[in-house]
């Protein structure tokens, strides 16, 4: 059977402000060694899935960017929405365009924005989540083994072992508080959503057509009367057969100017510190930081932020009260 998977490089967010936008969001800054998450993605999945079997889900406004940034992509394989109605709309249009290219095949779907440390140790469980995609009639996911009681991702709530490797879901569960999250990490059998499915095109169809019929008829000419909505509420949260795959490989969902600081903190010939510690700067022109710590300092052309890395998640309200 065919091994196919669909990027999600559609979303948008001003988590990232001032380098990230709606017209450049996070998946194409370039902030890995020259490289972007979007490339990263692209690069590892070409270890273990063939070119043409690889596709983009993305918006109309950054079709360009994909082309420009995977100049070996097929450029058909770039399947663009024609409104921004969430991941379910989405992910749903692409997989019956791989469906009606592909056939039965099974396909990964994963976000272009996410990062990933250990890549070899990522294959692995993709891996075994393909196989057992192909074997079976479940839903598959990848639940990420949480580091620390975090509130700022969806969980999963594993059951019994299925299979060598392979876990029955028993829910989804929403963002904790931060008691919950704590109960969560002592239980043991909570992972974080990776927003990571894998399934046969067939499973796939099937259960939409049950879980949201109104959503399994989605074509480009209805796109825009779609509810929007994600992939998580529109069928993985009502279908009765969904399975897990759990691994640790140094994942991040680059949420933040605190987590980019961790994957990418090194000397920056540009800064100068007196006095301060835990001091990430992202500049072309000299900084001074003097008796701070725990601060990011981003300039671009379209703004400066000076962030207290502790409240990163204050962030996102401050842009949007921007004119």
């Amino acid at each position: 059977m065919k091994r196919a998977a669909i990027i999600l490089a559609g979303g948008a967010g001003t988590r990232l402000w001032p380098l990230s936008s709606d017209d450049n969001p996070k998946q194409f800054l370039r902030l890995f060694d020259g490289q972007s998450l979007l490339q990263k993605t692209y690069a590892r999945l070409l270890r273990s899935i063939a070119p043409e079997l690889i596709y983009i889900s993305t918006n109309e406004r950054y079709r360009a960017k994909c082309v420009e940034q995977l100049p070996l992509l097929p450029k058909d394989n770039i399947l663009t929405e024609p409104a921004r109605r969430n991941t379910a709309p989405a992910i749903a249009l692409c997989m019956f365009e791989v469906e009606a290219r592909e056939g039965d095949a099974v396909v990964a779907v994963l976000p272009a924005d996410h990062f990933i440390a250990d890549e070899s140790a990522f294959l692995r469980i993709l891996g075994r989540a393909y196989q057992h995609a192909e074997s079976s009639d479940d839903l598959v996911t990848i639940g990420i083994d949480p580091t620390h009681a975090e509130t700022g991702f969806g969980y999963l709530e594993l059951g019994e072992e299925i299979a060598q490797q392979v876990i029955r879901l028993k829910r989804f569960a929403e963002k904790p508080s931060r008691e919950k999250a704590e109960e969560f990490l002592a239980a043991g059998n909570f992972v974080w959503n990776g927003g990571i499915f894998i399934w046969r095109t067939s499973v796939f169809r099937a259960a939409l057509e049950s879980a949201a019929p109104r959503l399994a008829t989605v074509t480009r000419a209805n796109y825009e009367s779609m509810e929007s909505i994600s992939i998580d509420y529109a069928l993985m949260e009502k279908a009765p057969r969904v399975a897990t795959v759990r691994g640790n490989f140094g994942w991040s969902d680059v949420g933040s100017w605190a987590a980019i600081s961790k994957l990418i903190a090194k000397p920056n010939a540009n800064l100068h510190t007196a006095d301060a510690a835990n001091v990430f700067v992202i500049a072309e022109k000299p900084v001074a930081v003097v008796g701070l710590s725990d601060v990011a300092v981003i300039d671009s052309p379209d703004g400066l932020l000076v962030l207290d890395l502790r409240k990163s998640e204050l962030l996102s309200a401050v842009v949007k009260k921007m004119p």
